[in-house]
């Protein structure tokens, strides 16, 4: 079961300082325990950032088109952007990857406004919901230490850089967790990839629905955004055809794919009621090369 690691080098910040050396475990229990012992600092409005640019980006997207259709519903999930507050050091985390790793932070705002629209139509605006749209927006921090050279990887990964991918998840949490403490962002990154136990890492129990949405709006920005394995990317309604067949099949949580897709038909009806049909051709690429990473069976610690 891989649920943990062993640091081989030292995870450092964006600021270059140490967050956790060389040879610590990463695991359920030391990112709590980080989190127990943070002193979370000042946070700050990402409208009063560098960031505030770029968090409009997806709003205007004819891909999401369905989604964000409307003036009213943009404006909703731009103020519910905006209202996000963020300490220095994960604005700078942010910043980094925008500069060395531009499909990173792409995927971020993106995941980021999608789970925030899925809420919007299911629960209205909330007074969690800044701080859920700042775990969907840090929810891939721990993509900055993988190699460029494997996020550009057109075939199949070697069991090296399996790891690498598959070890993301509890980077970025243990990192989020010394910044933050106890936060939503963690449980994100942590659990982002866990399929319904068919990811990775292994988790104690299922993640909160809150969380699932994330998780579905990630994977719903992945398939609607370029990368190095397939040759074109797939539309909204090819996106949520791949999600709901994950669903289906048990790797993907499908009542939250419902909502996907009730906010995708501009969260009118009920999506308890929504029904799976058949994958639609015309509505993805031709040659997709992608195949789910394999986590190690077992923790190597």
């Amino acid at each position: 079961m891989f649920d943990r690691l062993i640091l081989t080098d030292a995870l450092v910040d964006a600021r270059g300082d140490v967050v956790a050396p060389r040879g610590t475990v990463l695991s359920a229990e030391s990112i709590a325990e980080v989190a127990r012992r943070a002193a979370p600092p000042a946070r700050r409005l990402l409208e009063d950032t560098a960031l505030a640019g770029d968090l409009a980006a997806p709003l205007c997207e004819p891909a999401y088109r369905h989604l964000f259709g409307t003036e009213p519903v943009r404006e909703a999930v731009r103020r519910a952007l905006l209202a996000v507050r963020l300490p220095d050091a994960l604005v700078d985390e942010l910043v980094a990857i925008r500069a060395a790793a531009p499909e990173l932070h792409v995927h971020a705002v993106t995941t980021a406004a999608v789970a925030v629209r899925i809420l919007l139509s299911v629960v209205g605006s909330s007074r969690a919901l800044p701080e859920l749209a700042a775990a969907a927006l840090l929810h891939d921090v721990g993509m900055r230490h993988v190699p460029r050279r494997v996020l550009r990887h057109r075939d199949p990964l070697g069991q090296g850089d399996a790891l690498r991918i598959a070890s993301h998840p509890l980077v970025g949490a243990y990192h989020l967790a010394s910044v933050l403490g106890a936060h939503p962002a963690v449980a994100a990154a942590r659990s982002h990839h866990w399929r319904c136990g068919q990811g990775y890492p292994a988790l104690e129990g299922p993640p909160s629905r809150s969380v699932e949405v994330i998780s579905v709006a990630s994977a719903f920005a992945a398939l609607t955004q370029p990368r190095a394995f397939r040759a074109t990317v797939y539309d909204a309604r090819g996106a949520s055809d791949v999600l709901a067949a994950e669903a289906v099949s048990g790797h993907a949580d499908a009542n939250t794919v419902k909502l996907l897709v009730h906010a995708l038909r501009g969260g009118r009806g009920d999506p308890r009621a929504i029904r799976f049909g058949r994958p639609r051709e015309g509505h993805g690429p031709e040659i997709h090369r992608y195949v789910h990473v394999s986590a190690p069976p077992r923790s190597p610690v």
